[in-house]
């Protein structure tokens, strides 16, 4: 796995970094942009390697992108320097994702490449699936689920506890005290109440709703490109069974052209040990939909 470690700055003009490998041969096909998952970065995900070399061995870029939210604290370099930000999974807010992916495609076009495939692993999934759904980017081609969340399956498993926690981020963030921090057994790392606030009660990360096949996939709904949906078979945050949650997903993508799914037996939920797999998995459907 070679590349470029390049920085990009978003539309509020935060610094973010990441690692562009280029494709060994010209072929116009198009890069793929790799988003992290929550607590996560653009280095972190072992199949990054089997993947990157796969993909530039058959004619794509990969840029695997950190998002403000990389890692799970963090400070993000502002153009200002006495304005950079406390951030990370601990403090950033949903809908900022927007922002982020739009740098990132702005690098990709000005690097040359006119189309992408969006890939977002874990919540990464969320801010990709959001990121188009928003804003029905036409340099976006085709994108990429690895291990979606579903955040309904937190709130069930959680109760009534976390019922307490919503309505103290409620409070703080109504209070201007949105950079309070929750620590406890309900969320696995630190999160303040703005991104609590975020996630779960303005809820447009609420994306995958696996375990709710009844209620409006909105997100999803709108999403008029081709699909390609990965889960293993351990440690998925899905009350349904895999096979289960992306049969709905399926049939829940009303306006894409086609909605592909995979299981791969055994896999955890970061594919670790199975990047061999994933790969291929990958590789294969990317060459159904572009190989012409």
């Amino acid at each position: 796995m070679k590349g470029e470690l390049v920085r990009v700055w978003t539309d509020d003009e935060l610094q973010l970094q990441s690692l562009h490998c280029t494709a060994q041969y010209l072929s116009g096909l198009p890069a793929v942009l790799h988003i992290h998952g929550a607590s996560s970065n653009f280095y972190r995900s072992q199949f990054l390697d089997r993947l990157a070399d796969g993909l530039t061995n058959r004619g794509y870029s990969l840029l695997s992108g950190n998002t403000r939210g990389h890692d799970i604290m963090n400070t993000v370099y502002a153009k200002d320097p006495t304005a950079s930000r406390r951030m990370g999974v601990a403090f950033e807010i949903f809908e900022e994702c927007l922002l982020d992916v739009k740098a990132w495609l702005g690098f990709l076009q000005g690097r040359g490449y006119e189309q992408a495939v969006l890939l977002g692993h874990s919540s990464g999934a969320l801010k990709v699936a959001y990121y188009q759904s928003e804003t029905a980017d036409e340099r976006v081609k085709a994108l990429i689920f690895m291990s979606p969340a579903d955040q309904g399956f937190w709130l069930e498993a959680a109760g009534a506890e976390m019922e307490r926690t919503l309505t103290w981020a409620t409070e703080m963030v109504s209070e201007g005290s949105g950079e309070a921090l929750f620590s406890g057994p309900l969320i696995p790392y630190p999160m303040s109440a703005a991104t609590i606030h975020s996630l779960f009660v303005e809820s447009k990360s609420d994306i995958f709703k696996f375990g709710r096949p009844d209620e409006p996939w909105e997100t999803i709904a709108k999403l008029r490109c081709p699909i390609l949906a990965l889960m293993g078979t351990v440690a998925e945050s899905t009350a349904p069974n895999p096979e289960e949650a992306l049969a709905v997903l399926k049939s829940k993508a009303l306006s894409s052209p086609r909605c592909d799914t995979a299981v791969l037996e055994g896999a955890p939920h970061n594919y670790r040990g199975y990047e061999a797999q994933v790969t291929e998995t990958i590789m294969d459907w990317l060459e159904e939909i572009f190989a012409s």
